[in-house]
Protein backbone atom coordinates (compact mmCIF):
# COMPACT_ATOMS: atom_id res chain seq x y z
CA UNK A 1 0.00 0.00 0.00
CA UNK A 2 1.06 3.50 -0.73
CA UNK A 3 0.41 6.43 1.48
CA UNK A 4 -0.89 9.62 -0.12
CA UNK A 5 1.81 12.85 0.44
CA UNK A 6 -0.36 15.67 -0.23
CA UNK A 7 1.10 18.71 -2.30
CA UNK A 8 1.72 21.74 -0.38
CA UNK A 9 -1.38 23.17 -1.41
CA UNK A 10 -3.67 20.47 -0.21
CA UNK A 11 -1.84 21.14 2.80
CA UNK A 12 -2.20 24.80 3.09
CA UNK A 13 -5.80 24.31 2.35
CA UNK A 14 -6.32 22.02 5.66
CA UNK A 15 -4.75 24.03 7.58
CA UNK A 16 -5.97 27.47 6.24
CA UNK A 17 -7.15 28.94 9.35
CA UNK A 18 -4.29 31.32 11.64
CA UNK A 19 -5.66 29.24 14.97
CA UNK A 20 -4.81 25.98 12.54
CA UNK A 21 -1.39 27.31 11.61
CA UNK A 22 -0.42 28.17 15.17
CA UNK A 23 -0.86 24.23 16.08
CA UNK A 24 1.36 23.00 13.38
CA UNK A 25 4.08 24.78 14.41
CA UNK A 26 6.52 22.51 15.95
CA UNK A 27 6.98 22.86 19.79
CA UNK A 28 10.35 22.19 21.53
CA UNK A 29 10.95 18.54 21.62
CA UNK A 30 11.14 18.34 25.29
CA UNK A 31 7.67 20.27 25.55
CA UNK A 32 5.59 17.31 24.44
CA UNK A 33 5.00 14.35 26.62
CA UNK A 34 4.21 10.76 25.58
CA UNK A 35 -0.19 9.69 24.86
CA UNK A 36 -0.15 6.89 25.93
CA UNK A 37 -2.08 3.43 23.73
CA UNK A 38 -5.01 2.66 25.69
CA UNK A 39 -4.76 -0.24 28.21
CA UNK A 40 -6.71 -3.61 27.40
CA UNK A 41 -9.39 -2.40 29.48
CA UNK A 42 -9.81 1.12 27.64
CA UNK A 43 -9.57 -0.62 24.26
CA UNK A 44 -12.46 -2.88 25.16
CA UNK A 45 -14.79 0.03 26.56
CA UNK A 46 -13.80 2.01 23.90
CA UNK A 47 -14.40 -0.29 21.11
CA UNK A 48 -17.52 -1.90 22.55
CA UNK A 49 -20.26 -2.56 20.03
CA UNK A 50 -18.40 -0.60 17.75
CA UNK A 51 -19.38 -1.95 13.82
CA UNK A 52 -15.83 -2.77 12.50
CA UNK A 53 -12.07 -2.57 12.99
CA UNK A 54 -11.89 1.57 11.77
CA UNK A 55 -14.86 2.54 13.51
CA UNK A 56 -12.88 0.64 16.65
CA UNK A 57 -10.15 3.07 15.99
CA UNK A 58 -12.25 6.48 15.17
CA UNK A 59 -13.21 5.61 18.90
CA UNK A 60 -9.53 5.62 20.23
CA UNK A 61 -8.55 8.21 18.12
CA UNK A 62 -11.40 10.66 19.48
CA UNK A 63 -10.12 9.97 23.10
CA UNK A 64 -6.51 10.62 22.24
CA UNK A 65 -6.85 13.86 20.29
CA UNK A 66 -7.87 15.25 24.01
CA UNK A 67 -4.79 14.74 25.13
CA UNK A 68 -3.22 18.15 25.55
CA UNK A 69 0.17 17.17 23.33
CA UNK A 70 -2.32 15.97 20.78
CA UNK A 71 -2.12 19.46 19.06
CA UNK A 72 1.03 19.50 18.32
CA UNK A 73 1.46 15.62 17.33
CA UNK A 74 -1.56 15.01 15.48
CA UNK A 75 -4.86 17.02 13.65
CA UNK A 76 -8.27 15.33 12.41
CA UNK A 77 -10.03 17.24 9.39
CA UNK A 78 -12.79 14.82 7.97
CA UNK A 79 -11.27 11.94 6.11
CA UNK A 80 -7.49 13.50 6.37
CA UNK A 81 -5.09 12.94 9.75
CA UNK A 82 -2.14 15.12 9.32
CA UNK A 83 0.99 14.13 11.40
CA UNK A 84 3.64 17.28 11.96
CA UNK A 85 7.07 16.43 10.60
CA UNK A 86 9.97 18.85 11.93
CA UNK A 87 10.79 21.58 9.77
CA UNK A 88 8.66 19.94 6.88
CA UNK A 89 4.83 19.90 5.48
CA UNK A 90 2.51 17.67 7.66
CA UNK A 91 2.48 14.10 6.59
CA UNK A 92 -1.13 13.24 5.58
CA UNK A 93 -3.04 10.16 5.83
CA UNK A 94 -6.70 9.73 3.73
CA UNK A 95 -9.35 7.62 5.17
CA UNK A 96 -10.64 5.35 1.93
CA UNK A 97 -15.00 5.40 1.62
CA UNK A 98 -14.50 1.43 0.71
CA UNK A 99 -14.39 -1.85 2.58
CA UNK A 100 -11.01 -2.51 1.61
CA UNK A 101 -9.90 0.62 3.04
CA UNK A 102 -7.27 1.44 4.47
CA UNK A 103 -9.03 3.72 7.19
CA UNK A 104 -6.35 5.07 9.30
CA UNK A 105 -6.43 6.68 13.32
CA UNK A 106 -4.15 8.00 15.33
CA UNK A 107 -3.38 5.68 18.32
CA UNK A 108 -0.82 6.89 20.44
CA UNK A 109 2.72 8.75 20.49
CA UNK A 110 5.74 7.94 22.15
CA UNK A 111 8.01 10.92 23.46
CA UNK A 112 10.85 9.13 23.97
CA UNK A 113 11.21 7.86 20.08
CA UNK A 114 9.42 11.13 19.03
CA UNK A 115 7.06 8.36 17.08
CA UNK A 116 3.07 8.71 15.92
CA UNK A 117 1.55 5.55 16.41
CA UNK A 118 -1.22 4.66 13.92
CA UNK A 119 -3.79 1.88 14.08
CA UNK A 120 -5.20 0.88 10.43
CA UNK A 121 -8.22 -0.97 9.28
CA UNK A 122 -8.78 -2.57 6.24
CA UNK A 123 -11.98 -4.61 5.86
CA UNK A 124 -11.41 -7.21 9.12
CA UNK A 125 -7.76 -6.86 8.57
CA UNK A 126 -6.37 -4.44 11.69
CA UNK A 127 -2.07 -3.83 11.83
CA UNK A 128 -0.51 -0.78 13.05
CA UNK A 129 1.87 1.63 11.39
CA UNK A 130 4.53 3.78 13.10
CA UNK A 131 6.03 7.10 11.74
CA UNK A 132 9.01 8.29 13.38
CA UNK A 133 9.09 12.17 12.97
CA UNK A 134 12.20 13.16 12.93
CA UNK A 135 12.57 11.48 9.67
CA UNK A 136 9.07 11.24 8.35
CA UNK A 137 10.00 7.24 8.03
CA UNK A 138 7.00 5.41 7.69
CA UNK A 139 7.16 1.56 9.26
CA UNK A 140 4.70 -0.93 9.25
CA UNK A 141 3.98 -3.11 12.15
CA UNK A 142 2.28 -6.59 12.57
CA UNK A 143 0.53 -5.86 15.86
CA UNK A 144 1.07 -2.89 18.56
CA UNK A 145 4.26 -1.57 19.60
CA UNK A 146 4.83 -1.46 23.30
CA UNK A 147 7.74 0.97 24.21
CA UNK A 148 10.43 0.25 26.85
CA UNK A 149 10.54 3.23 29.45
CA UNK A 150 13.24 5.76 27.66
CA UNK A 151 11.64 4.50 23.85
CA UNK A 152 14.38 3.78 22.08
CA UNK A 153 13.33 0.03 22.28
CA UNK A 154 9.55 -1.48 21.17
CA UNK A 155 7.94 -5.00 21.42
CA UNK A 156 5.90 -6.23 18.99
CA UNK A 157 4.16 -9.98 19.44
CA UNK A 158 2.12 -11.46 16.77
CA UNK A 159 0.51 -14.49 17.70
CA UNK A 160 -2.55 -15.97 16.28
CA UNK A 161 -3.63 -19.81 14.41
CA UNK A 162 -3.71 -18.40 11.04
CA UNK A 163 -2.35 -14.88 9.36
CA UNK A 164 0.05 -13.91 11.71
CA UNK A 165 4.15 -13.64 12.32
CA UNK A 166 4.19 -16.55 15.10
CA UNK A 167 6.90 -14.48 16.35
CA UNK A 168 8.57 -11.93 19.14
CA UNK A 169 10.17 -9.11 17.58
CA UNK A 170 12.11 -6.33 19.65
CA UNK A 171 12.76 -3.35 17.30
CA UNK A 172 15.06 -0.53 18.08
CA UNK A 173 14.78 3.17 16.84
CA UNK A 174 17.50 4.82 14.87
CA UNK A 175 18.27 8.12 13.16
CA UNK A 176 16.50 6.31 10.26
CA UNK A 177 13.61 5.39 12.14
CA UNK A 178 12.53 1.70 13.11
CA UNK A 179 14.84 -1.39 12.35
CA UNK A 180 13.71 -4.64 13.83
CA UNK A 181 17.12 -6.17 15.90
CA UNK A 182 15.81 -9.29 17.07
CA UNK A 183 12.90 -11.73 16.73
CA UNK A 184 12.04 -14.69 19.20
CA UNK A 185 10.15 -17.97 17.54
CA UNK A 186 8.64 -20.50 20.48
CA UNK A 187 9.27 -24.04 19.76
CA UNK A 188 6.08 -25.08 20.95
CA UNK A 189 3.37 -22.26 18.86
CA UNK A 190 1.70 -19.84 20.89
CA UNK A 191 -1.99 -19.59 20.47
CA UNK A 192 -1.59 -15.93 21.59
CA UNK A 193 0.87 -13.68 23.75
CA UNK A 194 0.69 -10.16 25.03
CA UNK A 195 4.08 -8.40 26.02
CA UNK A 196 5.39 -5.61 28.04
CA UNK A 197 8.58 -4.53 29.79
CA UNK A 198 9.33 -5.25 32.87
CA UNK A 199 12.95 -3.17 32.53
CA UNK A 200 13.93 -1.37 29.85
CA UNK A 201 16.21 -4.78 28.26
CA UNK A 202 13.41 -7.27 29.98
CA UNK A 203 10.61 -8.10 28.11
CA UNK A 204 7.30 -9.83 30.53
CA UNK A 205 5.69 -12.23 27.90
CA UNK A 206 2.29 -13.97 28.90
CA UNK A 207 1.74 -16.17 26.54
CA UNK A 208 -1.32 -19.40 25.81
CA UNK A 209 0.60 -22.09 25.24
CA UNK A 210 -1.65 -25.23 24.38
CA UNK A 211 -4.56 -24.13 25.76
CA UNK A 212 -2.51 -22.93 28.79
CA UNK A 213 -1.26 -19.86 30.11
CA UNK A 214 2.48 -19.28 30.49
CA UNK A 215 4.75 -16.24 31.57
CA UNK A 216 8.38 -15.95 31.01
CA UNK A 217 10.76 -13.27 31.06
CA UNK A 218 13.28 -12.70 28.37
CA UNK A 219 15.95 -10.08 28.69
CA UNK A 220 17.38 -8.61 25.46
CA UNK A 221 20.23 -10.30 25.50
CA UNK A 222 19.12 -13.81 25.89
CA UNK A 223 21.07 -16.24 23.51
CA UNK A 224 17.42 -17.37 22.17
CA UNK A 225 16.90 -14.80 19.96
CA UNK A 226 17.62 -14.55 16.16
CA UNK A 227 19.93 -11.02 15.73
CA UNK A 228 18.74 -9.93 12.51
CA UNK A 229 20.67 -6.48 12.78
CA UNK A 230 24.24 -5.32 14.89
Amino acid sequence: MQYRLFILATVAALFAAPACAQVLRQAPTNALVSIEAPSATQFRRLCENSADPADCGKRIESANLKHPSAPDVVRRDGKLLAVTIPGEPPFIFEDVDSEAGPNVSFYAYSSGADAVVLYRARADKLDFVLLHRPTGNVTELPNEPKFNRDGRYFATADFCKDGCENRLAVWRIERRGALRERVFTPRVPWEDAEVSWGSNIRLVVDATEGGKSTAINLDVNDPRWTILAP
